[in-house]
């Protein structure tokens, strides 16, 4: 018959390195294995780090209208090529 506890006696040390084992086995090297077996709980991000990916959001689709804007003025192929060579070179200009 296997035990789980560290000495299969019913001693006060055998209580207390048990308690022990159980309280800090998550530090414990050999609790590694059961830490990596226990799933991580998702956090959803706080209120204030998805408003600001939505405007960031905003900011980048505003800045792709103005670009487009800007490419939709070319007069030909070869002014357009030259408006992209710019952007490409300094994009927010």
């Amino acid at each position: 018959m296997k035990s789980d506890r560290a000495f299969p006696d019913h001693s006060l040390m055998s209580a207390m390195l048990s308690l022990a084992q159980v309280t800090f086995l998550d530090t414990l090297p050999a609790g590694a294995e059961q830490r990596a077996k226990r799933p991580e709980r998702a956090r959803r991000p706080g209120w204030l780090s998805r408003a600001l990916a939505r405007l960031d959001h905003w900011f980048y689709r505003q800045r792709e209208k103005e670009r487009e804007a800007y490419l939709a003025q070319a007069q030909d192929i070869a002014d357009l090529e030259r408006r992209l060579r710019q952007l490409d070179r300094r994009p927010y200009v």
